[in-house]
């Protein structure tokens, strides 16, 4: 079974190998993790290039090649080819990073979730690689289901929980009595108010 995890990518060194829409689709959630990915690959998608452009993506124009990988602490190999994406893959889990191989999910280390964004409310949801589909159509049942302004409400819910620690102090019987009293009644309502009335 998986160990599910949330990374911060702002300091990780990421690669992507490929560029066709596969690669772009992965390139578009490390940009959004704030993530400055580097790109190989021979030929990119217009959107890529418009991303290499706009300084978003840096870009090796050519085919992986032997210890690409040096350097990178995430790898994701994204190429329309099974025998290069295994050799990269291979490459990387020598080396001890992490790996994504998208023409073999079981051989990686690391899966990506489907994501439903309600900020900072993030749900992830996964089928350790086995049904993608079955991911992608649960965000979007979600996406469909789930307010959007969900993240007021956490502003709200975060602001007495900050509250009622300042307040409590190291008084631990005073923390349980505010959790219950104050922080526990505006969960209960989020939890209640969090899909879209039909």
């Amino acid at each position: 079974m998986p160990y599910p995890i949330f990374l911060q990518l702002k300091n990780f060194r990421c690669l992507v190998v490929g560029g066709g829409p596969v690669a772009l689709r992965k390139v578009k959630g490390l940009l959004r993790a704030g993530a400055l990915p580097q790109i190989i690959a021979p030929e990119l998608t217009a959107e890529l290039s418009s991303l290499v452009d706009d300084n978003k993506l840096l870009w090796l124009k050519r085919k992986f090649e032997a210890n690409d990988t040096v350097g990178f602490q995430l790898v994701i190999a994204a190429t329309n080819h099974k025998n290069t994406n295994a050799l990269i893959r291979q490459e990387a889990i020598a080396a001890g990073l992490l790996v994504n191989d998208v023409t073999d999910p079981e051989e990686s280390n690391f899966h990506v979730p489907a994501l439903v964004n309600r900020s900072p409310l993030m749900l992830a949801i996964g089928t350790s690689g086995e049904v993608p589909y079955l991911s992608h159509k649960l965000k979007a049942l979600l996406d469909a289901k789930l307010r959007s302004d969900l993240g007021e409400d956490i502003e709200r819910i975060k602001q007495c929980r900050d509250s009622l620690i300042e307040r409590a102090g190291d008084n631990i019987e005073l923390k349980k009595q505010l959790i219950i009293s104050e922080l526990n009644p505006l969960v209960e309502d989020f939890i209640c108010g969090m899909l879209i009335s039909d």
